[in-house]
């Protein structure tokens, strides 16, 4: 892995986050490998990591963002959940088709079991499966609460049995099933929460430690800095920050559940599992901890439940794919997720097939300490980064940015809290791919 690159000029990203207030910034850029003149060289397909920071990881120590700061991962948890869950239960006969309330009556007839809403049929309980607990079309509770560092991290358990009469704690919502398994999206922190919890029982320990050799299998990540524990010893994290020059969240971080929304660590550790789950996608014999059958069913998405309107993507396993191509081009396909906890944000981008990785995968991963004005920055610096011959070399075809909106277009104003962060990337940043229905479409168009 490289550091200390200036795809975007050191001068220029300070500017940047000095205008949106943010304090510091981690990325990191998957490249296929080249020479100096550009010309691609060795281990084809493979792809590197390279990384750049900016800014400070604590205002108050004037401690800058290294390469080695942990940054809150957040939402993209998800994804490294979603691969763990198809292998573990792989391993032990089963498919992402298997169903969830059986699972936990083989544990005990006392377990946890999932249930409907008032009014909803009871058979919906029994329906969902592992894959619906990861794809969002099984359970609900839109996003996960944080709870300060200085109180003890309830069970899980007890983060999903909230009722109208008996809450939750933290403010976490109930978790009944308001609609049919498999049948409508709708994005859910709860689904986590329930995998965490099952992986618990048949384990019998925390789930940092179930998920700690699937992480340290893929080896450069572990090294470079990667965990789902909330306090792994040696190591540095980035503060959260309030937006508006609020200062910090409480005990300059909170805790989230660590599947959903609670792994931890560096953009370059992340961009190299990433990497590998691009190259293990096309690779027969898989890359790193991911195997290849693994990395094609989080990939290969279904049809159009509700995603394409909340992310302007298709849902796969724990991570959203869409298209794009430009005209007279075939398509190629790219992953993402987005990232939103107290005092942090994230965004993930990947090619990982077509035209556009045809030398290996490449994309982007945006990290930075901050609320919404930090969402701003993330946008702004993903579409620098891809309108950059730097970065992306040869450059994308893909692009249009005249279908995005512009900063001063797009308002805050009415949003709900849980939608600001999708719809700011989908319209500053998404809508910029061309997608091939819309060249179809265009093309029918002009033949009429």
């Amino acid at each position: 892995m490289t550091t200390n690159s200036q795809f975007i000029p050191a001068k220029e990203l300070q500017e940047l986050l000095d205008k949106y207030q943010v304090p510091g910034v981690s990325i990191a850029l998957i490249q296929p490998h080249s020479d100096h003149s550009g010309k691609y060289v060795s281990t084809p397909g493979q792809s590197h990591v390279v990384t750049q920071v900016g800014g400070l990881a604590s205002v108050e120590k004037k401690i800058p963002v290294l390469e080695s700061t942990w940054f809150e991962l957040a939402s993209l948890s998800k994804t490294l959940a979603a691969a763990f869950m198809i292998q573990y239960f792989k391993a032990k006969g089963k498919d992402v088709n298997t169903k969830v309330n059986p699972l936990f009556r083989e544990l005990g007839a006392d377990k946890f079991q999932l249930t409907p809403a008032k009014g909803m049929p009871a058979e919906w309980a029994e329906e969902v499966t592992l894959g619906q607990l990861v794809d969002h079309t099984g359970c609900g509770m839109h996003y996960v609460n944080g709870v300060p560092l200085s109180k003890p991290m309830p069970p899980v358990l007890d983060l999903i049995s909230g009722t109208d009469e008996k809450p939750a704690p933290y403010g976490y919502a109930n978790l009944h099933l308001t609609k049919q398994p498999g049948t409508k999206f709708g994005y859910s922190g709860g689904g986590f929460l329930v995998l965490q919890h099952l992986l618990e029982l048949m384990e019998g320990k925390p789930i940092a430690q179930i998920m700690e050799p699937f992480l340290a299998a893929s080896g450069a990540a572990v090294e470079m800095g990667m965990s789902f524990a909330q306090d792994s010893p040696a190591k540095y994290y980035a503060v959260g920050y309030k937006a508006e020059g609020k200062g910090p969240v409480q005990d300059g971080r909170l805790m989230f559940p660590p599947l959903a929304a609670g792994a931890l660590g560096t953009s370059g550790a992340l961009a190299e599992w990433l990497r590998q789950l691009a190259v293990a996608y096309k690779d027969p014999k898989g890359c790193g901890s991911i195997a290849h059958n693994t990395a094609v069913q989080m990939l290969s998405p279904g049809p159009d439940k509700g995603s394409e309107a909340f992310m302007r993507a298709r849902m796969g396993l724990g991570v959203f794919v869409f298209e794009a191509a430009a005209p007279g081009q075939a398509a190629s396909k790219w992953m993402l997720h987005q990232a939103a906890n107290d005092g942090f944000r994230g965004i993930y981008l990947v090619c990982f097939d077509g035209p556009d990785a045809e030398n290996g995968p490449r994309g982007c991963i945006i990290l930075s300490n901050s609320d919404n004005n930090a969402m701003f920055l993330n946008c702004v610096v993903a579409k620098r980064i891809l309108q950059s011959d730097v970065a992306f070399s040869p450059p994308l075809k893909c692009l249009d940015w005249s279908l995005t909106k512009s900063l001063d277009d797009f308002k805050l104003d009415g949003m709900k809290q849980e939608e600001i962060v999708n719809l700011g990337i989908k319209d500053l940043v998404l809508n910029a791919f061309r997608r091939p229905t819309d060249e179809r479409a265009a093309k029918a168009a002009r033949t009429n």
